[in-house]
């Protein structure tokens, strides 16, 4: 892709020099290329079938209800590995978007977290065709620098940002 957007997210992934500089990369992507700054992710834990709120910018994801959010049929989108996208209209009082996106980070054939996008940014309507790219790129290219080299196989409770 020539798209400049995809080039720069690349390289900051790849830059990232640890898991919290890699965390603020996801963040910056997500604020600057994709317009919002309400955001979460979380980690997916395969033995329970349950979500944990691993990071959050701009809302307390404590008790926010992820398959509620998505419902059951994007869950299951998701959990296969494509975006789950929802292009809501504005809200009367025209200050926000209602979009939400939940991308899928991966690692092989495995989600092993979502990342969700609760809400844009005034100027930005909705989600277009080079927001897309930019989920597919954060869905396949975010897992290593954000969680490490870990095989992710065998639990979702390994690796880095899961300790109490």
């Amino acid at each position: 892709m020539n798209d400049p957007r995809l080039k720069a997210a690349r390289k900051r992934l790849a830059e990232s020099k640890d898991q919290e500089d890699a965390i603020e990369g996801v963040r910056e992507i997500v604020a600057n290329f994709l317009g919002s700054e309400e955001m979460g992710l979380f980690r997916v834990d395969r033995r329970t079938g349950t979500f944990q709120v691993f990071w959050s910018f701009g809302i307390d994801l404590e008790d926010y209800d992820l398959l509620r959010a998505m419902g059951e049929a994007g869950l299951e989108r998701v959990m296969r590995g494509e975006c789950h996208v929802e292009l809501g209209a504005r809200e009367r009082s025209g200050t926000m978007a209602k979009a939400q996106a939940f991308v899928p980070i991966r690692v092989a054939d495995q989600t092993i977290a979502i990342l969700a996008i609760l809400r844009l940014l005034p100027q930005k309507v909705a989600f277009d065709s080079s927001d897309m790219e930019l989920f597919k790129l954060l869905s396949h290219e975010a897992a290593q620098p954000l969680f490490g080299p870990t095989d992710h196989r065998t639990s979702g409770n390994e690796g880095s940002g899961m300790r109490a």
